[in-house]
């Protein structure tokens, strides 16, 4: 009797092993990860429907780390910050520490870890699709949605216009203008400042057209800045407003380098003058984030 089950179970193993080996010759299975073809040393297999994949080929590809406990025989996978223990042979995976039941236990073939394809690839974040005809597994990223960025709006004392900057480290320094924001970044030496002036004002005092503006804020309203460094003609345009000109200047004092940007510009109503200044560094980081904060303004 003993004999007899020893050989049945002799004859189960050696059947499993054929069946896997046949399996694997017959399948022909394609794994892509983001239209890229990912190679394995041992190849996928198909069973009872389920992909079965070489668990370390697909995290490292994807860009997780792997490990394997022999003693404990718990594969695990971390990816940004999820964590995913699949044990051999149990039904029972972790994500995060919440049990998850698998579509298929994963085994271990030849020295290798196999997991079901579809269920680590979903749990770790990705889209899964199975084309049966070509037996190509496709894996992409799921699209993530976009960060909600804060916003701080300021309006001038007239209610004239408003600016709405990125951030939250901002704050609002007094002006006795009426037509004037003034906004530090509380980060350090960062400055946006907005004014805006009605062109029936300022043909009054004796400038009559948008060039003449342009030219006495660069030779008088801000002449001292103008001065003290070098001036690089600008280009930007704003959706909202018709731009007369543009500036940046570098200004390295006591082996202190800062950068001033002034964009002048129209509305059928106002001129506008506006400037971003700061310490160079700071300056350079936000640059491009504040030349765009210049749209909001209405």
């Amino acid at each position: 009797m003993k004999k007899f089950l020893a050989t049945i179970v002799l004859c189960i193993a050696l059947t499993t092993t054929m069946s896997v080996a046949s399996v694997w010759a017959e399948d022909g299975i394609t794994v892509n990860y983001e239209g890229n073809a990912i190679s394995f040393d041992t190849p996928p297999f198909l069973e009872n429907g389920i992909t079965m994949v070489p668990m370390r080929a697909i995290a490292e590809k994807i860009g997780a780390e792997v490990s394997w406990s022999a003693s404990a025989k718990i594969a695990t996978v971390k990816r940004g910050q999820d964590i995913l223990t699949i044990p051999a042979g149990g039904n029972i995976a972790k994500r995060n520490e919440q049990d998850i039941l698998l579509d298929m236990p994963a085994k271990v073939v030849d020295g290798r870890v196999f997991v079901p394809l579809r269920f680590v690839g979903e749990q770790l974040g990705l889209n899964v699709v199975w084309d049966r005809e070509t037996k190509t597994v496709a894996l992409t990223e799921k699209a993530q949605a976009p960060k909600k960025v804060p916003v701080v709006q300021y309006t001038s004392k007239d209610k004239s216009y408003s600016i709405t900057l990125p951030g939250e480290n901002w704050s609002e320094e007094y002006s006795e203008l009426e037509n004037t924001i003034i906004v530090d970044s509380t980060e350090g030496e960062l400055t946006v400042l907005i004014s805006n002036f009605k062109k029936q004002d300022v043909a009054a005092s004796g400038i009559q057209t948008a060039e003449e503006f342009v030219k006495f804020n660069q030779d008088s309203a801000y002449y001292a800045v103008y001065a003290m460094g070098s001036v690089t003609p600008k280009s930007i345009t704003l959706n909202n407003m018709n731009v007369m000109g543009a500036d940046e200047i570098r200004v390295e004092e006591n082996g202190v380098v800062s950068k001033a940007f002034f964009v002048y510009a129209q509305t059928e109503q106002y001129y506008y003058v506006c400037a971003i200044t700061g310490k160079e560094e700071l300056y350079n980081a936000h640059i491009s984030e504040l030349q765009r904060a210049l749209q909001t303004i209405k």
